[in-house]
Order: C-alpha cells, then structure tokens, then sequence
C-alpha cells in the first residue's frame, strides 16, 4: 500500500540484495508458517485482524510474484527516469538494469523478449555513433546478456531473440549461453542471407509459430511470374496447419483465391465428419461447388438440399436423364434416412421421410408403402394407395395393421405378467437395499449387501461368529489355561493337506536341487471357465436392473400414438371386433399394472407401520430409509387411450 515498495528499493539499495530478494520470491504466503505476524505489530487489535484476515481472502496469492515483480520493475525503471531514489541519492538510468531483468525472468511465465529489448535499448544508447562494433558487444550489454543467460533456461533465450527477428542480438545470446558456435553461427549467416520475409517464415516455422509463418509467407512473393506457384504453397500450409480463418483474413481482397480458400475448409470440415458446416461453406462458395454440397448433404442426412442440389446439376439435362438420376439416387437415399442418417428425426418421422423420397424422386409406390408400414403409418400407406389406384396395397396396409394388433395383445399380455412378478421381485430388493443401508449407517459397512446364496443372515451370522471369537480369546488372556488355548488353535480339529516330505521314501528330504522323481510329467490346469458373474440379491445392480425392466413394461408415449392410431386406423376399415380386442387388452395391462402398484405399496405401507410399532415397544425411535427410485417407481402408471376412442367404444 501506498509507496511502500519505493521504500523497500530505497532502503535496500544493494544491487545483489534486491536480486536475492527477487529470486527468491513464491506465490503463498509467508506469514502463514515462516514470519507469523505478532499480534502486538502496530497496535494491532481485533478490529485490524478481521481486517486483514479479510485482504488476505481477497488477495490472490498465485499472482503475488507477477505482482510485486511488476510493481518492483516499476518503481526502478522511475528511479532511473528521474535520476534520484526516495532519499535523493543519484543514480544513473541503468543503475537498477540487473535487478529490473531479474524482474523480467522471475514472472511466471517469464518475460525474456521485453528483458532482451531492454537490454538492446540500453546497449544502443550506450554505443557511439562513430563505433563500427555492434552496441550489443559492448562489455555492458554483454555481461546483462550473460547475467539473464544465469537466469534463463539457454536454448528458450535463444529461441526469443531468433524470435524478435534481431540476428545480432541472437548471436550475442548464443555467444553467452555456452551454446556450440558450429550450430548457431551457419543458421544466422543463412538466415542472414534471405530476404527479410522469408527469414522471419523461416524463424517463425522453427518456433512452431504458424499463424505468424503464414502472415510472413504470403508477404514473401515477389515474382508476379510465380504467383500462382506460390499461392498454392500458402493454400498448402493453410491446409497442413489449419490456418482457413486466418487465410480468409489475409486474402480479403483477392475473391478467386478466397474461393479457393473456401473450399479447402469445406473439404477439410467434410473430412472431420461435420457435414452440415461443409454444405454451409460448399453453398457460400461462388459458384457454388453443387458436386461438393451434395457429397456434404448426402453425409449429413440433409436429403431436401441434396435433391435441391441434384435438380439444379441436371438444369441442362433431358426429362429421362433427371428421372434415371432421381431414381438412381433415390433407393440408396431413402434407405440411409430410414436408418437414422438424420439424427434429428425419429423412427417413424425418418421412415415416412423415406417413404417420400421414394415417391417423389424414385415413383417407387411399392416401395414407399413398404416403408409407411414399417412406420406403422397405416392411413398414410392407404391414402397413398388409393390416390394410385392400388387395391393390392389398401389390402396390404389392412393386413399389415391386422398382423400389428394381433402382435400388440400379445404384447399387452407379456408386459402385464412380467409387470407384476417384477414389481414382487422389486419389493423384495427394497427391503434389502434399505436393511444394507441400515447397517451402512449403524455399523459403517459400506455397501453391506447380501451374500450369494441371498440369505440376509449370513453377514450378522459371520459379524456374530468374529465377535464370539474375540471374546473368548480375551477372556483367556492372563489364565491358567493361555498355554492350552493357544495348543487347541493349533490342534483344533481341522485336516490339511501341507506336508514337510513326501510319503514316498526315496523322495523324503529332497532338496530343489535333487532331481529324483522330475521326470513326471504335470498335469497342466485349465483355467477357469468365465461365467456371467452372478448379480447378488439385494445389491445395487439388481435394483437398478429392476428398475429398469419396470420402466421398460410401462408403455411409454410412442407407443401409445402407435396403438391409438392402429386401433382408429382398424376402425374405419371394418376391423371393429379387432379394435375392440385391442382396446380392451390394453385397458386390462393398465389395470393389472395399477393394482400390482396399489398391493405393493398396501403391503410395503403394512410393514413400515409393523417396524414402527415394534420401535416404539422396545423404545427406541424408527426413521424409514429411503430409496432413490421409490418415488418414481411409485408413480408409475399406462396413460390412457385418447378420449375420442373412449368415447366410440362407449357407444358400440
């Protein structure tokens, strides 16, 4: 605060104490463990306390060695502005370079371009005009150069003065850094040799500063003979190096070459799987690349572009070369859209989008009711049928929505039973999922389920047995009868089958170095056969399996759309007695699954209020444990059919 660090500087004085003090500078705060604060320093009372306390939440300490450094840096760099320290003693504008430079290292990360500049400012103010020797190779620069070589990692120095484009002071930091002159001397005479451009593309590639490169290689051109040539070198490094945003910005000016540009990002989004983006660029592009938004729609399941697309190729083409080309595309199309090539739609949005393709473009009928039945879109397939003229395919659809219902009550039938044995085998878990918990918490036993053979016992029977056990052997501790204890552990009634020799005489005794009895061969083991690991009952797996099977045995909405429109579908062709089936078979499953739900929610209640009620006569207090899933099993339920088929069914 205030102008404390300007007092620090001052009151130092000593170059080599200000540089000790800045290396050995950390993010944390020291006066944590090292230089505890008393609390008689200044009068400090709990008011200053809490207020300090508090600026110390405040303040970040990962930035506390970037801070001083710079507010340190700051302080000098005045001192030597203005000639004077706080107490008036003269310095010089360079007095402070050594620990300014220290500054400069110490910053995470460290900031050797702005030291070296300042390094090189100071050497050219130094220097004579009349001196033929280059300012940096004055002893003064020379010996700051080697002092931030002390500090710096060598070839990192290096790297930044090869990195400012400055050759010389690249040759004086070499020339400190013990670096081998073999190596650096022949690179800054090539480098040297270049033109400025192509030098500084050169530096930037050896540094993997690409960006850079390519600003440095576009300015390099200078034959208008060979503009062509170099053009496609800087689309070529654009390309290796991903660098489409940053060529679009430097080619501006130039539509062709920004085209072309533009399209190279469009192949390389459509090579990396983004389809959409590509067809986007491919389109932008002018002329639009129509043979590239095509491949780019066809990828990304966009089949409305892609036949936009194909109508605009064939503009020129005959009526029976669009049609050929239609239905060539078409079948292949259709298929990748009904599979899920469009994420977007669903199952039954992506077939009726099929069943359209092949209409429209492939004037496939066939093939176009095909799909509206796998879609179960049974009054779509008729429509279309009938605007043809295809009884053959009204039949179809009927059979078809028949064969579906049949499918469904038998479905229906299915769901309800499994339902109902689920729903048993999911109160049964519960009880033991919560009993686990219970002793999870009583005991700290973490994940305390049962045992393979699903016996809730087993684990208080084995807690039982350790605790007998442990009883009685400190109960003989210090007794006669110690000596005899431990000779029954020994000699309690259990066989083995360890041996010190063999039973076979001539093998008694033997060593690992006799060979007697080596010759036979062993039998080699088979390893064991891998099983499907067998769920424990009780655990976590069940439950979440049974959850699972619940949810699955539940019609969920869909569905019901598919049953709802089957059933309507069945009623306008004269399938009442099939509908009705249907409807009452459906209206069966959703009782049965809402009785299972009212019993097992009866009989769990029946036993919460059990266990409560034999708490309160032994005295202690009974808290329920409850499950994660319970309420949402609890509230699972089938909808209802849609009021309108209620209300036909009401009447026939």
């Amino acid at each position: 605060e205030g102008n404390g660090v300007a007092k620090f500087v001052t009151e130092v004085g000593k170059i080599d104490y200000l540089n000790l003090f800045i290396s050995c500078l950390f993010d944390g705060d020291i006066t944590e463990w090292k230089y505890r604060v008393p609390s008689w320093f200044h009068g400090s009372t709990a008011v200053d306390d809490k207020k300090r306390t508090l600026h110390k939440k405040d303040f970040d300490f990962t930035t506390k060695v970037n801070q001083v450094c710079g507010k340190m840096r700051e302080i000098m760099m005045q001192f030597g502005s203005d000639g004077k320290t706080l107490s008036g003693n003269e310095v010089s504008d360079d007095h402070f370079l050594l620990p300014i430079l220290s500054t400069f290292a110490k910053q995470n990360p460290p900031k050797l371009e702005e030291a070296l500049s300042m390094i090189r400012e100071n050497a050219m103010a130094k220097s004579s005009a009349r001196s033929k020797r280059s300012p940096l190779l004055g002893d003064r620069a020379q010996s700051s150069i080697q002092y931030l070589a002390f500090l710096a990692d060598y070839p990192l120095l290096f790297d930044t003065a090869l990195g400012m484009y400055d050759f010389d002071l690249a040759r004086a930091v070499a020339r400190n850094s013990q670096m081998d002159p073999k190596v650096y001397l022949p690179l800054l005479k090539r480098l040297r040799s270049l033109p400025t451009s192509t030098a500084k593309y050169e530096v930037d590639i050896r540094l993997e500063r690409f960006e850079s490169a390519l600003m440095h290689l576009v300015r390099s051109s200078t034959d208008e003979s060979a503009e062509e040539k170099h053009f496609a070198r800087c689309l070529s490094f654009i390309e290796k190096h991903k660098l489409h945003r940053l060529g679009l910005e430097l080619y501006e000016s130039d539509s062709i070459r920004k085209n072309k540009i533009m399209e190279s990002l469009a192949e390389r989004l459509f090579s990396e799987g983004q389809g959409q983006a590509a067809l986007s660029i491919f389109c932008i592009v002018e002329p639009t690349n129509i043979e590239g938004a095509k491949r780019a729609a066809q990828v990304c399941g966009d089949w409305k572009s892609f036949f936009s697309l194909l109508e605009e190729s064939m503009a020129d083409d005959n009526e029976e070369s669009k049609q050929s080309q239609r239905s060539y595309y078409a079948e292949d199309i259709a298929t990748e859209i009904a599979a899920g090539k469009d994420s977007s739609l669903g199952q039954r949005e992506a077939y009726a989008c099929g069943a359209r393709i092949l209409l429209d473009y492939g004037q496939d009928i066939i093939g176009a009711i095909d799909m509206l039945i796998e879609a179960q879109m049974w009054s779509e397939g008729r429509r279309i049928a009938s605007l043809n003229g295809r009884n053959d395919l009204v039949k179809k659809c009927i059979d078809a929505a028949s064969s579906y219902g049949d499918k469904c009550i038998e479905d229906f039938d299915g769901r309800s039973t499994e339902f109902a044995e689920t729903n048993l085998r999911y109160q049964k878990c519960l009880v033991l999922r919560k009993d686990a918990r219970r002793r999870e918490a009583l005991e700290g036993i973490e994940d305390a389920v049962p045992d393979d053979t699903g016996s809730m016992f087993s684990l208080a029977s084995n807690m039982s047995n350790t605790s007998l056990q442990s009883n009685m052997s400190g109960s003989s501790v210090g007794t006669v009868c110690s000596v005899t204890s431990v000779s029954s552990v020994i000699t309690a009634q259990q066989t083995t089958s360890f041996t010190i020799v063999s039973d076979e005489d001539i093998n008694k005794h033997k060593s690992k170095f006799n060979r007697i009895g080596g010759g036979k061969k062993r039998k080699k083991k088979k390893p064991p056969k891998r099983g499907r690991r067998k769920i424990l009952p009780g655990s976590v797996k069940e439950l979440e399996d049974l959850v699972g099977q619940l949810k699955f045995n539940c019609i969920d909405d869909s569905y019901l759309q598919i049953i709802a429109d089957t059933i309507s579908f069945l009623l306008q062709v004269g399938k009442q007695s099939l509908a009705r089936a249907i409807f009452e078979a459906y209206n069966e499953m959703m009782d049965n699954i809402i009785k299972s739900q009212q019993e097992r929610k009866a009989s769990t209640q029946k036993e919460i209020e059990e266990c409560r009620m034999e708490a309160l006569r032994e005295g202690r207090n009974y808290e329920p444990v409850p499950i994660e899933c319970e309420a949402q099993i609890d509230s699972l339920a089938c909808k209802e059919l849609p009021i309108s088929i209620q209300q036909v069914f009401s009447f026939l």
